[in-house]
């Protein structure tokens, strides 16, 4: 247990110090004396990819699906992104967008050499939504059925409020084997922040919230549980606890949970296939 628990605090350690798309895996050692390297074309275009791309259209057209649905049964539509929920929603479907589009790209050129321009940039860009969407999901669900369940339940509303979290864990890491990388929680609570930041903003706008009914919810505000003009100090304590309690909590399980399954890795033996190795994944280690 105490080896585990040293193991457990290096990886971490060295993902703290390192940059936030790094490839080596932490729990092995040093690139530069020989490593395991994280396989990017396995990872984000795995084998059988026919099985695979199949796999990841029909999540993507799935995600994509539940948003249009829930947006067309919107009473105010243009008030749809305002939203937490909503705001992850539009997170995921980025992520499974751009997870269909990473697995078609590496699947046509499909060697490490070609992980430059466009195409690291497009796993990157897919690494980042998958740490921010599958975090924010399960925050945004304990958020609602805690604070803001009210008995009444639609398959969109169960969607998007848990059930996303199965499609993002089948894709990420099940099928794509993503590592996060402690790191990659300044993406997550950066867009916590900028959320609770906007939720600030609307409450002394006087933008107004056109789906509540004067005289039966909570003033104009977003959620009731932060109604920042009537009772500002129970909204701050929720935003500050989300920051700082339940953010760290939730990545550090994501975190956790992401290195249950055995990554994707190519094997590192000589120095000189060490070196050649890193020359290619040295791009992809930049933020």
């Amino acid at each position: 247990r105490t080896m585990v628990s040293c193991g457990c605090c290096s990886s971490m350690r060295h993902e703290l110090y390192s940059p936030m798309f790094d490839t080596v895996e932490p729990s092995s050692v040093k690139i530069k004396t020989g490593s395991q390297v994280l396989d990017i074309v396995a990872t984000f275009s795995p084998r059988p990819r026919w099985f695979y791309i199949l796999a990841k259209m029909f999540l993507a057209a799935w995600a994509i699906a539940i948003m249009h649905s829930s947006i067309a049964t919107y009473e105010n539509p243009s008030f749809w992104l305002a939203y937490l929920t909503n705001q992850g929603w539009v997170f995921t479907v980025a992520y499974f967008f751009c997870s269909l589009l990473s697995a078609l790209y590496l699947a046509k050129r499909g060697t490490m050499d070609n992980l430059q321009g466009c195409g690291g940039l497009l796993v990157k860009s897919t690494w980042a939504l998958f740490a921010i969407a599958l975090p924010a999901e399960i925050v945004i669900a304990i958020l609602f059925w805690v604070l803001e369940f009210k008995g009444n339940l639609t398959y969109v509303s169960v969607m998007t409020h848990g059930g996303g979290i199965f499609l993002l864990v089948f894709d990420g890491f099940i099928f794509s084997r993503i590592p996060l990388r402690m790191k990659q929680f300044l993406l997550f609570e950066t867009f916590s922040s900028f959320y609770i930041l906007w939720n600030i903003i609307h409450a002394f706008s006087g933008i107004g919230n056109p789906n509540t009914e004067e005289g039966v919810d909570d003033d104009d505000a977003i959620y009731g549980s932060m109604n920042w003009n009537d009772d500002p100090g129970s909204a701050g304590i929720v935003a500050v606890s989300t920051l700082v309690v339940l953010n760290p909590i939730v990545f550090l399980v994501c975190r956790c949970a992401s290195r249950i399954l055995p990554k994707r890795l190519l094997n590192i033996i000589s120095s000189d296939e060490v070196d050649d190795t890193y020359d290619n994944v040295e791009s992809m280690e930049t933020v």
